[in-house]
């Protein structure tokens, strides 16, 4: 199949979406799909595209309004060019710009892929998103609930691909990183650490964290609390440690180019989330055999299942408590829930299992299985 990708995050701008759409269009192109990328001209996406696989294709384009219509004409004149099959879009600008242009070449399949609830419940949005998406890909169950709550978007053409990521077991169980990482981030080597992953953001919970972790600082001494990433609530977050008086016992290590090294030296993982459409933290911490202790909110009830994490509710300080003591305290506990989280990972998240996914599902809608009113 030959794939146009449309992207048009802001120049500056690399998250979650950029990077699956790197994988995915990476790994369609190495399964002998034909692949263009287009996203906005001197654009981060681009350049990281670009510089992690240089066989792909990319397109620059000059990206301004949602219905501009010079922009429109470049994308139509790509995909009649290139006879595109299917065009896979993520924002909704995406959806207008490069839906028209597939309408107006009358051939090409429109797939919109999102990892948050970005549907609206207006004139515009009721009228033009169904006849625009012949098939839209989402995360999670939980998303696919919230995306078709205003009523235009029927659930036949919504399709769950849960997102899969590479798998770098190698590190997993290896002590001399373990040795070096805890070194590095002033922790001694028998020191159990629960490590958090994501954005310094509202939604990630972690001021509901910081009251858990007063308590269990309290109970178990050997226990660590190492915090990955960064965000606007950063410097609030690390002045309320400082007056809690756990400056010790909180490592602030910033925004990692990977975070595997890590995760590889962590006993635990908690994931505080007051809201998550899926959880990819949670993920890379399944693949490293963490044991997971978080909220049972949004898709994360469908990343984890009983025997590889503990869920509890959100904004629920003292049950994180209770879910943390638990397994900090007993170290069988967190090897078994850690082997059953790395089986679970390579059984249903790897990222060949979501190409797969992707393939039939855009297969099935070049084909004719799918299209929109």
């Amino acid at each position: 199949m030959k794939l146009l990708f449309l992207n048009s995050i802001d120049r500056a701008t690399y998250g979650g979406m950029e990077e699956w759409i790197r994988l995915v269009a990476s790994g369609l192109r190495k399964r002998g799909h034909g692949i263009t990328v287009a996203g906005r001209q001197d654009s981060a996406f681009l350049r990281r595209l670009g510089a992690s696989d240089s066989q792909l294709e990319l397109l620059p384009l000059k990206i301004s309004g949602d219905f501009n219509p010079a922009t429109i004409s470049a994308i139509h004149s790509a995909i009649e060019q290139r006879r595109i099959d299917a065009v896979l879009v993520n924002f909704n600008k995406d959806l207008r710009l490069g839906g028209l242009a597939a309408r107006w070449s009358g051939d090409a399949r429109i797939i919109w892929s999102i990892g948050l609830d970005i549907t609206r419940d207006s004139i515009v949005h009721r009228w033009l998103t169904p006849k625009l998406a012949d098939a839209i890909i989402v995360p999670s169950e939980s998303l696919k609930r919230q995306i078709t709550r205003h009523g235009y978007l029927e659930t036949d053409v919504i399709e769950v691909i849960p997102i899969g990521i590479p798998d770098t077991s190698a590190l997993s169980g290896n002590a001399e990183v373990r040795a070096r990482i805890r070194s590095a981030v002033g922790l001694p080597e028998d020191a159990i650490i629960a490590v958090t992953s994501g954005r310094f953001v509202e939604q990630k919970g972690h001021r509901f964290l910081l009251e858990a972790i007063s308590a269990l600082a309290e109970r178990i001494s050997s226990l660590y609390f190492l915090w990955l990433g960064s965000g606007p609530l950063e410097n609030e977050l690390r002045i309320r440690v400082d007056e809690l008086g756990l400056t010790s016992r909180v490592i602030f290590a910033g925004m990692l180019d990977s975070v595997d090294e890590h995760l590889a030296a962590s006993d635990l993982m908690i994931h505080p989330s007051i809201e998550e459409p899926f959880g990819i933290a949670i993920l890379e911490g399944m693949r490293a055999g963490l044991p997971v202790v978080a909220s049972d909110v949004g898709g994360i009830p469908e990343v984890v299942d009983n025997r590889c994490a503990q869920l509890v509710p959100p904004r629920d300080s003292t049950a994180l408590v209770e879910a943390v003591a638990g397994l900090a305290s007993n170290a069988q506990s967190r090897l078994r829930m850690g082997m059953h989280a790395r089986e679970r990972f390579l059984s249903e998240f790897s990222v060949e299992t979501m190409f797969d996914r992707i393939e039939r599902c855009v297969s099935g809608v070049v084909h004719g299985e799918r299209r929109a009113g």
